[in-house]
């Protein structure tokens, strides 16, 4: 079984299934909802505020996910084990905004 996390907990539990436990993952939230600034050119309007990060924790075997949720159907729509490719998911959807 993996050892737990403490940096990747440290915001505290917030919700607890039969096989997982969710912590909110406020930094990559914010970075989600947060709108671009593009040098010359000012703030860009590519904020996704209808997203939500989680960091999943399956009881089973202890191994992390990082998840992606939408709001406004309350569907995970994204899932990975790696930090920098829920960055890259989160800057695609926001380069898809930009230029839609």
């Amino acid at each position: 079984m993996q050892e737990r996390n403490q940096f990747i907990e440290s915001d505290g539990l917030f919700f607890e299934s039969e096989t997982h436990e969710w912590f909110h993952d406020k930094t990559s939230t914010q970075f989600a909802h947060k709108n671009s600034v593009l040098w010359g050119t000012g703030e860009v309007l590519d904020g996704l505020p209808h997203l939500v990060c989680f960091v999943t924790r399956r009881k089973e075997d202890g191994e992390y996910d990082r998840v992606v949720m939408d709001k406004n159907t309350n569907q995970i729509v994204y899932d990975t084990k790696s930090l920098e490719e829920l960055g890259f998911y989160i800057d695609k959807l926001k380069v898809a905004k930009r230029f839609a």
